[in-house]
């Protein structure tokens, strides 16, 4: 058996109050260690949480949305664009999924980010702005992937549109 198999079925094992205690310290630890971060990045500007955490989760949506896929979304694109000299396939739809992955991941990275802010400013209260302004920026980021969302909906619904007429027009005049 291998340490893997041995450490699921040992999880298995567990009953339900112990896996909820477990994940209670965990997220605890995981906070403190990220409010533990924010603390150091009063001096190091790179390190702030919300520009971070959206990189990392935004590259992490990205490699969950492309181990999902049959094929490897960024291949078929660089595929195209190396094989298509005549403009007859559009590689469009397929970078608005790739932008909405990463934007997605990116929201709530960042939204998390502001949440360990927060944590962080009712700790130490340093800041100039009241605590509840960061749960606005929490609100703000989610409702940014919503945002996203729907414009890269309706500019995709618009693409498809204006490519069904222009073959709808072509079989008219053909």
């Amino acid at each position: 058996m291998t340490e893997k198999e041995s450490l699921s079925s040992a999880l298995t094992k567990i009953d339900k109050k112990s896996k909820f205690i477990i994940f209670f310290v965990g997220a605890l630890v995981l906070l403190l260690a990220l409010v533990g971060v924010k603390e150091i990045s009063t001096t190091r500007s790179w390190l702030y949480p919300p520009t971070w955490l959206a990189i990392i989760t935004g590259l992490v949506t990205l490699w969950r949305f492309c181990k999902k896929q049959k094929e490897n979304p960024f291949a078929n694109i660089f595929r195209t664009l190396k094989d298509d000299y005549v403009l007859d396939k559009y590689v469009t739809i397929q970078l608005f999924s790739i932008f909405y992955a990463f934007g997605q991941g990116a929201g709530v990275g960042a939204a998390f980010g502001f949440f360990v802010d927060w944590i962080h400013e009712l700790f130490t209260d340093t800041s100039f702005l009241p605590h509840w302004f960061y749960l606005i920026y929490i609100l703000v980021a989610l409702l940014l992937i919503l945002g996203l969302r729907v414009i890269l909906e309706l500019v995709s619904i618009t693409y498809k549109a204006t490519d069904e007429f222009r073959n709808y027009l072509a079989k008219k005049q053909g």
